[in-house]
């Protein structure tokens, strides 16, 4: 199979935005509580951290991390989780219903996302929480005052404020599942004076409000982005496929994230609406703060301890996520804050159970992108054979996916998915008026089995392998293998 991508260098979407790459770091058993931050483990360090993870996290260069969720965010009391460790109580996370700590609380995880180079995302409680409560936490986060919550954050070691730039109201109000389940119209009314007072307390920050579902149709988006408008910065939304369905699953899964990218230009039209019709619209863009492939029946399952956590990621997933990776540069003009769900465990980049530490094959894209990227998105066009999938309304997906980046110094990377399952194929790079260096360095990710899994006692059996290649500097060409990952880095002459 014979493919080409084309761009024009001098033609730029834009920077790559600063927010773009981040992942949720959830409450859970195992994830943040018991899982990075685990005191009583062998290769914790002094703040609790475990250092057979953390070096995996901080090599996906992480922008921000959203906590403490997600669903365990709708019964998260902030004030149990300050002051002396050894009073922080044990509770349920009701939304699950298992017990749950406080061990890392507020300041710990602002303290560590700033030591791994990361800004930290903070969602509010509009579950079992309340307003005056949401109201306090910023205040203890953000004030410099002598005003209540300032000064216990002083009281607890903390002299400066955290300046915490990014601020989340509620998470999936709108599922049956969510404690706090309401109406879109409930939510922008509540959400609209949360954002109000917020303001009040700090004016600086970003506040990201909900978007509606994506498996449903737009009346959420229609009704709530109108209405918070004038109130927020971001409107956000989760995206989740599934290997299970109809149709042929290998296709399945390699779609799903183009029925996020249908979503995104769906939310990017009401946001234009809104803000050519809306009296004090703000700028507003899209944030996705949940988004992987996803089988819930195995990730939403109870797991009270680390040995639950088990492989699951195939060669297969990482080559959709890397399609996502693709689709969130692609539309980084209206996609400006993500977080994948998420880093650890639950969906994880990165595995930890009794058995050991690795990461996951979804780890990888990743990886390569954001180490390899430039600072700026190309324009691109590809021309490849193409499959659909009716069941999930999708056609003519080329079966090479690509995004292009650029570097102020020439350097071009090139992102490109094979996703056929069988076939190899041969990508053509073109650049009218413009030629590149012979020397060229691949990237890539492959794999002779399609399902393939890293684990505890194999954690690199899917991992990308690095090669100098000579390339034409006219037209210059790579080969894919069948169900392939690879980042093409290339020197403009």
């Amino acid at each position: 199979m014979r493919c080409s991508l084309k761009f024009v260098a001098d033609r730029r979407i834009g920077p790559v935005p600063p927010a773009l790459f981040g992942h949720l770091l959830a409450r859970r058993m195992g994830v943040a509580e018991e899982g990075l931050h685990d005191p009583s483990h062998p290769r914790a360090d002094a703040f609790g951290i475990r250092q057979d993870i953390e070096p995996l996290i901080r090599d996906l260069r992480p922008a921000l991390f959203r906590w403490p969720g997600g669903c365990t965010g709708t019964s998260y009391h902030w004030l149990d989780g300050v002051g002396p460790v050894a009073e922080r109580p044990r509770t349920i996370d009701v939304h699950f219903g298992t017990e749950i700590g406080y061990g890392f609380g507020t300041n710990e995880f602002i303290a560590w996302c700033r030591r791994v180079g990361a800004e930290p995302l903070i969602n509010w409680n509009m579950g079992t929480g309340t307003f005056d409560e949401a109201l306090a936490w910023l205040e203890y986060c953000n004030r410099d005052g002598r005003t209540r919550w300032a000064e216990l954050r002083r009281n607890h070691g903390i002299e400066r404020p955290h300046n915490v730039r990014y601020w989340q109201l509620g998470n999936e109000s709108y599922g049956w599942w969510e404690l706090g389940q309401t109406s879109a119209a409930g939510y922008a009314e509540t959400a609209r004076e949360w954002a109000k007072a917020a303001r009040h307390i700090d004016p600086s920050i970003g506040i990201v409000a909900l978007a509606g579902r994506l498996e449903e149709p737009l009346a959420w988006a229609s009704t709530v982005i109108p209405a918070l408008a004038p109130y927020v910065d971001y409107v956000t939304f989760h995206a989740f496929w599934q290997k299970s369905g109809p149709g042929d699953p290998w296709y399945r899964v390699v779609a799903g994230p183009h029925r996020a990218e249908w979503y995104v230009r769906a939310l990017a039209g009401l946001i234009a609406i809104a803000q050519r019709e809306v009296e004090r619209a703000r700028p507003l863009s899209v944030a996705i703060t949940e988004w992987n492939t996803s089988d819930f029946g195995v990730h939403m399952a109870d797991t009270p301890t680390r040995s639950a956590y088990q492989p699951y990621y195939t060669l297969q997933d990482a080559l959709a996520n890397a399609s996502f990776l693709n689709m969130l540069l692609r539309e980084s003009r209206h996609v400006t804050l993500t977080t994948s769900a998420q880093i650890l465990n639950v969906r994880g980049h990165i595995m930890a159970n009794d058995e050991g530490v690795w990461p996951e094959t979804i780890y990888w894209p990743y990886h390569m992108l954001v180490n390899h990227r430039g600072a700026d998105v190309l324009d691109a066009w590809i021309e490849s054979d193409a499959f659909s999938v009716p069941e999930m309304r999708l056609t003519g997906l080329p079966y090479l996916d690509a995004a292009v980046t650029i570097d102020p110094d020439g350097r071009v990377a090139c992102s490109l998915v094979n996703r056929h399952r069988d076939e190899p194929m041969t990508v053509r790079i073109a650049t009218p008026g413009a030629g590149f260096r012979a020397e060229a360095t691949l990237h890539l990710l492959a794999h002779d089995d399609p399902l393939a899994r890293n684990g505890p006692h194999d954690p690199d059996r899917v991992c990308p392998v690095t090669s100098a290649l000579q390339v034409d500097g006219t037209s210059p060409e790579v080969e894919l293998p069948p169900h392939s990952y690879a980042l093409l880095e290339l020197q403009l002459a």
